[in-house]
């Protein structure tokens, strides 16, 4: 285990993740829905204002907006980063311990082992789903414009990427939001300050990750029900990442390789 790091060591159930959280439980979910309620206006007044900005001064187009909201994740993201390490300080906590943050000790090649198994493993958990049900991903793909399939809207998120895709410099200015923002926003609140709350009641590791991927999930309801059952799925391993090796910088790097990948993918494909 030399080679990719002593963090792996131990197998699969070997549990790293210790919750501290000094400010109880009802104080410390206070803080959790502050981090929402703060990043969701935040994000929607920079939305308005960006939409202004980006799309003219009179727009007010529904799919301009979405687009404006993406653009606002990547600053309001560093702003909900830093309420939330403020937050987890409160009552005697230490940021860093509350929010999970210890240095993983894995190498160069346990980080690319990391985290091109859970890109295989994500993506071959689709694969099985749509071929045990039968799911046609075309009705859930938008056009190379971003236009809805036939079956209907493909979610307001994923039709505006595929608009957004046309358009490099705007591309390449959302681009940050979604392979950085809102991994680092998301998973603060949900598994750093929510999920070492909740790991410390009679709920456990077990019920938190539950927990956690379910709130997880209902936060992207603009879109169709197969991408919120995925990130309720990816909700479920990043608490397994968080019980085995202890450390919000795994399912940061893991959640921001899978925006990541998928970007990419939708602006590779642009026009086709």
């Amino acid at each position: 285990m030399g080679a990719i790091g002593e963090d792996f060591r131990g197998g699969w159930f070997r549990r790293l993740y210790a919750p501290v959280n000094p400010a109880g439980l009802a104080l410390a979910l206070l803080f959790a829905v502050a981090l929402i309620v703060i990043n969701q206006v935040l994000q929607l007044s920079g939305a308005l204002a960006l939409a202004k900005g980006l799309f003219g001064a009179d727009s007010g187009n529904v799919r301009d907006f979405v687009k404006a909201s993406l653009v606002a994740i990547f600053p309001v993201s560093l702003v909900t980063a830093a309420c939330a390490w403020g937050l987890a300080g409160r009552r005697g906590g230490t940021s860093a311990e509350v929010l999970a943050m210890r240095r993983p000790r894995f190498t160069a090649l346990g980080w690319l082992l990391l985290l091109g198994g859970f890109l295989a493993g994500m993506y071959a958990a689709i694969l099985v789903i749509v071929t045990v049900l039968g799911i046609d991903l075309s009705q859930y793909t938008p056009g190379p414009n971003g236009q809805s399939p036939d079956s209907g809207s493909a979610g307001m998120v994923k039709e505006a990427m595929f608009d957004i895709a046309n358009t490099p410099w705007l591309f390449w200015l959302v681009f940050p939001s979604v392979a950085l923002g809102a991994p680092i926003a998301e998973e603060l609140i949900f598994r750093g300050q929510m999920f070492s709350a909740l790991s410390l009641t009679r709920l456990g590791i077990f019920g938190t990750t539950l927990v956690t991927a379910a709130l997880w999930a209902l936060m992207h309801v603009s879109e169709p029900w197969l991408s919120v059952a995925l990130i309720f799925v990816m909700g479920l391993v990043f608490g397994w990442m968080m019980y085995r090796f202890g450390s919000i910088w795994v399912t940061m790097a893991c959640h921001a390789a899978w925006n990541s990948v998928y970007a990419l993918a939708i602006f590779g494909a642009a026009g086709t």
